[in-house]
């Protein structure tokens, strides 16, 4: 098993992680300059901020069914002064479901991990 899942078609980090590509900004929705035809464009030269970035579900610490484009969450580990947590970022402009917060809360319970819901 490869240390990261591909992303497949999902693109969600593309639109709502916030970052600049050479000069262009995207995020909160808005899509990378670069994004083109559900691809990178410039893949091999990608900025930083798209490199060094990993969603939850690609790390293998979420099932199949939670990858971004599947549940309309983006869902990143995130590092403050009390430790480690996971932001969890609805996308595709949809509020997030009850179901989805209460699937949340329990998978921080067993997993003894905190989660912030950013809006």
């Amino acid at each position: 098993m490869s240390k990261f899942r591909s992303c497949g078609e999902c693109t969600a980090c593309c639109s709502w992680l916030v970052g600049d590509a050479f000069g262009w900004e995207f995020g909160c929705g808005k899509s990378c300059k670069f994004l083109e035809e559900g691809k990178c464009g410039v893949h091999k030269a990608r900025p930083e901020v798209c490199r060094n970035y990993q969603c939850a579900w690609s790390q293998y610490l979420l099932p199949e069914e939670m990858r971004p484009d599947k549940c309309n969450v983006l869902i990143s580990v995130e590092q403050n002064e009390n430790g480690q947590y996971l932001k969890v970022l609805p996308i595709n402009n949809k509020e997030i479901s009850n179901e989805m917060v209460e699937w949340l809360k329990n998978w921080s319970e067993k997993m003894n991990t905190p989660i912030v819901i950013s809006k």
